[in-house]
């Protein structure tokens, strides 16, 4: 029996949305790491930097992590300076983690080497297509969120 176009398109996305991801991640990997901080670490302060002060729990929701896995990422970054934990000045029990200035110019230098990056994937795109490539993604990401899937939570508490 022949495949449906259907069929044909999803196994299609499949196979490219695959080799998206592991081309995303290498590239990511070796970008991050070479700014003394891992991917989670990176993760965990580009959270923070978009979102500002936040619990372990919030934090963990964000990145699909345990508190526990949070706490270790945090601590890891409050020994380099990075991160700093703040106490809630309504509730002492509540305390967020925050990034300290030596954090935020860490991150940033992280983005901009990152967006200099994705100038360099645009420029590689012809011009006339780069508005449809990221329509196009943005729809992608629309349509897991309308699944069900957690991808949700990238958009943000």
């Amino acid at each position: 029996m022949a495949k449906s176009q259907l069929d044909q398109q999803t196994e299609r996305l499949g196979v490219a949305f695959g080799d998206l991801i592991r081309a995303y991640q290498f590239r990511d990997r070796n970008e991050i790491c070479c700014h003394d901080v891992s991917v989670s670490q990176c993760y965990t302060m580009e959270a923070l930097n978009r979102h500002g002060p936040m619990t372990m729990g919030k934090i963990g929701e964000y990145l699909y992590l345990e508190v526990s896995t949070v706490t270790r990422v945090i601590d890891q970054l409050a020994a380099a300076g990075y991160v700093e934990r703040v106490t809630d000045s309504n509730d002492r029990r509540v305390v967020r983690a925050r990034l300290t200035t030596a954090g935020e110019e860490t991150i940033g230098r992280i983005k901009g080497s990152l967006l200099n990056d994705y100038r360099g994937v645009l420029e590689a795109i012809p011009e006339s297509s780069r508005q449809d490539v990221i329509e196009a993604i943005e729809l992608l990401l629309e349509g897991f969120t309308s699944r069900g899937c957690c991808v949700e939570r990238i958009k943000g508490p």
